[in-house]
């Protein structure tokens, strides 16, 4: 706790996807508001901490605090390379919220999802919330048609997995970026019988 937050939640957040697919740029993003051209592909993991303010529901509760309550999301982000595999699924244990990641003008990054999501489901062997995220939203006007990943795909995926809920973002414009990362706090909240709203 800090003279001016109070933790009530802790969660942990962790990107998944392939190499390249814009997980760093998501996490330089939220978690600095950068974006960098030049950004490089992760070797090994990020990690960073973000407080997450949020409103209680219940008055009586909120009552008792003197100061804002906060959620602290430690936020993982690894590297999509094959060399890095063997290592993630020891970092991901614990993980209360997650992001599937693909580049929507990436037909390839869409098609290692599965590798991902069953990666995930197996080593976090609970049900968490998981959001899908299509990256470089930016590119989508300048792309023939053909090399967008199509609406269809992404959404039969999304039933398949019953993943709660599909987002395009981008890191370039800060578009949807604050948005999904609220989004996976709220659900991380209704999992676990929160009453409170992510402001």
């Amino acid at each position: 706790m800090t003279q001016d937050k109070e933790v009530l939640y802790t969660y942990k957040v962790v990107i998944l996807g392939g190499g390249g697919v814009g997980k760093t740029c998501l996490f330089n993003r939220f978690c600095f508001n950068s974006f960098d051209f030049a950004t490089e592909l992760t070797i090994g993991v990020n990690f960073h901490s973000t407080y997450i303010n949020i409103k209680l529901e219940n008055k009586e509760y909120e009552s008792i605090f003197n100061c804002e309550p906060y959620i602290v999301d430690s936020i993982f982000d690894f590297g999509g390379q094959p060399r890095f595999k063997p290592l993630i699924p020891k970092f991901i244990k614990g993980t209360d919220g997650a992001f599937l990641v693909f580049d929507s003008v990436s037909y390839a990054s869409f098609q290692q999802l599965d590798y991902w999501y069953e990666l995930l489901t197996d080593t976090v062997k609970k049900n968490i919330p998981i959001l899908l995220i299509g990256s470089k939203s930016d590119l989508l006007t300048q792309t023939p048609k053909m090399e967008i990943v199509r609406d269809d795909l992404i959404y039969d995926f999304v039933e398949e997995k019953n993943i709660q809920g599909f987002y395009r973002t981008s890191a370039l414009e800060n578009y949807n970026v604050l948005k999904v990362f609220k989004k996976i706090n709220q659900l991380m909240l209704e999992q676990n019988e929160v009453e409170a709203i992510v402001v």
